[in-house]
């Protein structure tokens, strides 16, 4: 298994670097070292450049699965730190002291003395129970008792999780559950995965700098006025591609195939085309350098009736 700081320091990268500092690291380094750039006969150049991809290869891949576990990681915390802060929220509302209202007493109201009634009154009184018959006594009506009161049925106790809680036990026991992952396989292959087909695509205008078209079919394409500001194209197919005012500035064309294509116009300043193919391009009015100086690396290009910018056909 590789080592973090090694794959850091293989792409010249400190360490901590994002996965975009990453990627644009490997794309530089592996423009330099690629072993198709070497020349076949400086055979132990060949093998030190195949030994340094394969580094390259390694730590990109290590380096992005691991930036890419993590960035994963961080974003499965987020709910459970979120559901954490809302549950002390309603913790702390809760135990929170009720407010107490006190009760005011009424005013109390002052009673008269009662007036004692005269003699006169009292004998009047006195007479008039001793000609009255005596009350009857009323049966007094039976109290019914009153019904005990009903006991209220249990009720389940409340859920002492939170849901902070729970949310923080399943992301555990999920990350308990989940099977370890396999270290990498210590030796990879350098082969390229299949590309799609983008034979005929219409990307008038697209900016697609530093983009990696490596190994694609752009056959037919209408890449009119693109930007290819240093694009890694190495072993692209654009036979009779239309090219027509496209900046391909520092862009690595190593062994494309541009038979037929229609470059005019284009600024191919510092263009890398070696070994390219360019049977019957147009190169009418293209931009080849400053000046007289030719800016592009044509070494073993093929140019067998392209039309060169001053209008000449190569023969």
């Amino acid at each position: 298994m590789p080592n973090l700081n090694e794959c850091y320091r293989t792409l010249e990268l400190r360490v901590g670097a994002s996965l975009e500092e990453v990627n644009q690291a490997y794309k530089d380094l592996v423009f330099i070292w690629h072993p198709d750039r070497i020349p076949q006969s400086r055979e132990r150049l060949q093998q030190k450049a195949i030994v340094k991809l394969q580094d390259l290869n390694e730590a990109r891949d290590y380096l992005q699965s691991y930036l890419q576990r993590r960035q994963n990681l961080r974003s499965a915390r987020r709910p459970a730190q979120k559901a954490a802060a809302a549950g002390q929220a309603r913790s702390a509302s809760s135990s929170a002291p009720a407010k107490t209202t006190r009760r005011t007493a009424p005013p109390r109201t002052t009673q008269k003395p009662k007036e004692r009634p005269s003699q006169a009154a009292q004998k009047f009184r006195q007479r008039t129970k001793a000609t009255q018959p005596p009350p009857r006594s009323v049966p007094k009506p039976k109290t019914q008792k009153a019904a005990p009161p009903q006991s209220k049925p249990p009720q389940p106790p409340a859920a002492t999780d939170s849901a902070a809680k729970r949310a923080a036990k399943r992301w555990r026991t999920g990350r308990a559950e989940a099977p370890a992952k396999t270290a990498p396989a210590a030796t990879k292959s350098t082969s390229r995965p299949l590309t799609p087909d983008h034979s005929g695509v219409d990307w008038h205008g697209a900016d697609l700098q530093e983009r990696d078209f490596s190994g694609r079919n752009l056959s037919q394409a209408n890449l009119a006025n693109v930007n290819l500001k240093d694009a890694f194209m190495h072993k692209v197919n654009l036979a009779g591609a239309n090219l027509t005012n496209a900046n391909l500035t520092r862009a690595n064309l190593l062994q494309a195939n541009l038979t037929q294509a229609n470059l005019q116009g284009a600024n191919l300043t510092a263009a890398d085309l070696s070994g390219a193919d360019l049977r019957g391009a147009d190169f009418t009015g293209a931009n080849m350098g400053i000046g007289k100086k030719v800016m592009v690396k044509l070494t073993g290009a093929n140019l067998s009736g392209a039309i060169m910018p001053n209008g000449t056909i190569h023969t």
